[in-house]
């Protein structure tokens, strides 16, 4: 099983490399889902993957965002000029993106994004018709449906292993674009799940906090579960993370995948919302009290005296806090202050007290958030590349280094060595000049080794060609040189056109074809949809939600099966349904070509290509009602008269759907 790492910039990628990373995935410019952030460009890219590459690790380039017809050109061009350049794979969530490269450059090896919300095998199973090598599969992937995935199918298979946790389904959610014009789909999401809002029913408040906001990502402990059901990469989430939490996050799942110590405390110094293993294990309660990194809880506030220029704080702590961390206070979960500890002393064992100008107060929670000399020790680590060589030395022949690399061998030969009169060059002298390599660890063995004879200059540019040459000889392996090409975008669109999506049968059929999106979905109701439909004379359409797990497909292709209805298709596992059918929103058809690829009529989200409605602001997974109303399955406390309000006024509806599980739904 491998690690993939986030790399965000180059100190980060560095963080990765010398902490056991088997692959990074970066992005450049604004062709990523991370486009807030100061990364890479095509100018830097050259040098990163270079890096990368003489340390063996894989660079996996996300240009994961969906493009308009205008942008494909550009975002091919970006794909050929990074894969010249030695990138390995590329995530993609456009499809239209995907068809261009896989049809014009089949060697490319395609990684489908996690946008796409793969969750299942029906869905894998188109994704394997599109040419695509791996999956990312969507955090709600439970252990069942990837055990399921894996027996089917020859993908290989990605999943998160320590990170964010999206509230929403990746590719689904629609909040920041419909309210800002920021959409999470195009590298903008302004996350705004990690604001404050208000439940309420029937317009009374019944809880308040950060209700959307959802913990960490954190499999550590469940590796040989992950191994076994048949994922081959994990991926640690935050190319917007410090190069302190890459560092930390590889390194420690580097020792838990080699059954080495693992220290989680300091992994949630690196960063924590809490800790969950995700849907891992089913519908778990994903929600947290706290909406940025909490780090760990060391103690508390035992008093505070106010001073005339600088205040004390007091404070008792089961670990050391060492000058210059950070540490956070909470009161009843609710964060209070911030301080970094420029001026700590210890007075006494577990006692600190710490000069400041703020006012903090006595009894709140004390939690480490950073910890400097941690982050400086790990970061300062800097791991070479091992490599061996043979070294020949004979008098009036040049020196010669034989170098493995990998299944290779690069000769390079030195100066001609002189005859010793008074000292002779020593294996050790050797030995320690190779030493002086910022990238190499070399192993020597001395083949031919006899009374010899170089000058130091000698020897230093012998060692200099040597790891040049090597350099040179893995970096040139992973070039390529293709050509760019034009695209001609000629295909006609096929608009899905005159309907209107109802959600109960009492409501009125007013356009000629109508999409029925029942919260229940049931054969005998389905059925009696069709009829109406056909006393009116109108076309009738089911709504396929746009997630569903093994037993609700199975569901869904009974109904199908019996009544033969056409289907709004909302993610990939409904393409795999024997009827007819139209492209819904939620498969985010946003040019031309994606349209192309399935050649099917359309109805867009985002995109003006095609009819556009308004999906759900969001899809979520996990229970609202037993996260926030202190009830579970057998006693549900839904209603359809639930609601979000935002600080700022807005309000949205909480909605369900419901298979042989339930999904919810923010709407207007």
């Amino acid at each position: 099983m491998k690690i993939l790492s986030p790399a965000g910039n180059f100190e980060s990628l560095k963080a990765a490399v010398y902490n056991g990373a088997d692959e990074v995935y970066l992005g450049i410019n604004s062709f990523n889902a991370r486009n807030n952030i100061n990364g890479f460009d095509l100018d830097n890219l050259n040098e990163a993957v270079d890096f990368a590459h003489i340390y063996n690790v894989k660079v996996l380039l996300a240009i994961n965002i969906l493009f308009s017809d205008a942008e494909l050109q550009s975002a091919l061009n970006t794909v050929i000029d990074a894969y010249n350049m030695g990138v390995d794979a590329f995530i993609v969530q456009d499809l239209g993106l995907a068809k261009l490269i896989s049809e014009n450059y089949s060697q490319i090896e395609l990684h489908a994004s996690t946008q796409m919300g793969i969750s299942n095998l029906e869905g894998v199973k188109q994704l394997e018709k599109f040419g695509f090598k791996r999956v990312v599969l969507a955090r709600e992937t439970p252990l069942s449906e990837i055990k399921r995935i894996k027996q089917n199918s020859s993908i290989e298979i990605e999943y998160f292993a320590q990170g964010a946790l999206c509230v929403s389904l990746s590719g689904n959610c629609y909040l920041s674009s419909y309210l800002y014009g920021a959409s999470g789909n195009r590298g903008k999401c302004k996350q705004l799940c990690r604001l404050p809002y208000t439940l309420q029913q029937n317009g009374k408040n019944i809880k308040s906090g950060y209700l959307l906001s959802a913990k960490d990502f954190n499999m550590i402990n469940r590796l040989d579960d992950l191994k076994s059901a048949g994922v081959d990469v994990i991926k640690i989430e935050g190319r917007a993370r410090r190069p302190f939490y890459v560092a930390m996050a590889t390194k420690q799942y580097y020792n838990a995948i080699n059954k080495l110590s693992v220290n989680e405390e300091e992994l949630k110094l690196a960063f924590n919302r809490e800790y969950i293993q995700g849907y891992f294990n089913g519908n778990d309660n994903i929600i947290s009290d706290y909406n940025n990194h909490i780090g760990v809880k060391i103690g508390k506030v035992e008093k505070f005296v106010k001073g005339k220029k600088f205040n004390e704080v007091f404070i008792i702590s089961n670990k050391v806090i060492n000058p210059k961390s950070t540490l956070k206070m909470f009161n009843n979960k609710k964060e209070t202050n911030t301080l970094t500890a420029y001026d700590v002393k210890q007075t006494a064992k577990n006692k600190y007290v710490i000069t400041t100008t703020q006012n903090i107060n006595v009894g709140d929670d004390v939690h480490l958030i950073i910890d400097n000399e941690l982050e400086n020790g790990l970061l300062s680590n800097i791991k070479k590349q091992k490599i061996k060589l043979q070294i020949i030395a004979q008098i009036n022949k040049p020196i010669k280094a034989i170098v493995n690399v990998g299944n290779n061998e690069v000769v390079v030969l030195g100066e001609v060595c002189q005859a010793a009169i008074k000292q002779p060059l020593s294996e050790n002298d050797i030995i320690e000049n190779f030493k002086k390599s910022e990238l190499f660890d070399a192993d020597i063995e001395f083949v031919s080794f006899n009374n010899v004879f170089l000058t130091k200059s000698q020897l230093n540019e012998f060692r200099r060609n040597v790891f040049e040459k090597v350099i040179n000889f893995i970096i040139n392996t992973h070039k390529n040189n293709e050509n760019k090409i034009k695209i001609n975008i000629d295909y006609k669109i096929k608009k899905f056109k005159d309907f209107k999506i109802v959600e109960k049968l009492s409501e009125d059929f007013g356009n000629q074809n109508i999409i029925y999106s029942p919260e229940v979905y049931e054969l005998n109701d389905v059925k009696a949809f069709i009829k109406k439909c056909k006393s009116l004379n109108k076309n009738a359409y089911l709504d396929t939600p746009n997630f569903a797990l093994e037993k609700d497909i199975d569901l869904l292709k009974n109904i199908i099966d019996v009544t033969n209805i056409p289907i709004i298709a909302n993610n990939y596992y409904a393409l795999s349904f024997n009827t007819q059918k139209v492209i819904g929103a939620a498969l985010n058809v946003y040019n031309t070509v994606t349209a192309s690829v399935f050649d099917l009529p359309v109805i867009t989200a985002e995109s003006n290509i095609s009819t556009k409605i308004n999906f759900p602001y969001m899809t979520l997974r996990h229970c609202p009602i037993k996260s926030h109303l202190n009830c579970d399955c057998s006693n549900c406390k839904f209603s359809n008269n639930l609601t979000y309000k935002m600080d700022n006024g807005k309000v949205f509806k909480l909605k369900r759907k419901k298979l042989t599980t339930c999904t919810f739904y923010l709407t207007d």
